[in-house]
């Protein structure tokens, strides 16, 4: 009995934790980011559709401060705009698959590939939810975060 109520309690952990995301309000985030020694707690998520490139990429950021994301029509703005800013940029093309991702630390933009999981449960609802970690085995940077981001 012990041993099935261990195996069911798991069960349940992991399909909480897959469908966390879907229960947060959206705009949020809850979890945190360690990039070469700096840690930021990561508390808000938004994404945009990059007009200007021609591939029309998903544009989803889960960050450590609130972002006017819904004035941007691409990543251009968001580099103009000069907000000081912790998290993670990722770009999705249209079937949801990650092409690049970026680490913002206190300001500072670092393309970083092949370190971090992006899960996300619907690539074509217009609220993404999920979850990103960094890979198993990366041992300098670490990722854990869940997510709700509205798709403007």
């Amino acid at each position: 009995m012990k041993a099935f109520l261990q195996f069911m309690f798991g069960a349940l952990s992991i399909t909480g934790f897959a469908y966390a995301g879907a229960d947060m309000p959206s705009g949020s985030a809850k979890g945190s980011l360690t990039y070469e020694g700096a840690t930021a707690e990561l508390k808000f998520a938004s994404a945009f559709i990059d007009q200007k490139d021609e591939r029309k990429p998903v544009i989803l950021l889960i960050t450590d401060k609130k972002l006017p994301t819904e004035k941007w029509t691409s990543e251009f703005d968001m580099m103009r705009d000069g907000s000081k800013w912790s998290g993670m940029m990722f770009c999705l093309d249209k079937d949801g698959n990650v092409f690049r991702s970026d680490v913002h630390m206190n300001g500072r933009q670092a393309s970083v590939s092949g370190i971090f999981e992006l899960k996300i449960d619907n690539p074509t609802s217009k609220g993404l939810t999920g979850t990103a970690k960094a890979s198993e085995g990366e041992k300098e940077t670490k990722l854990d975060v869940t997510f709700h981001a509205a798709l403007k």
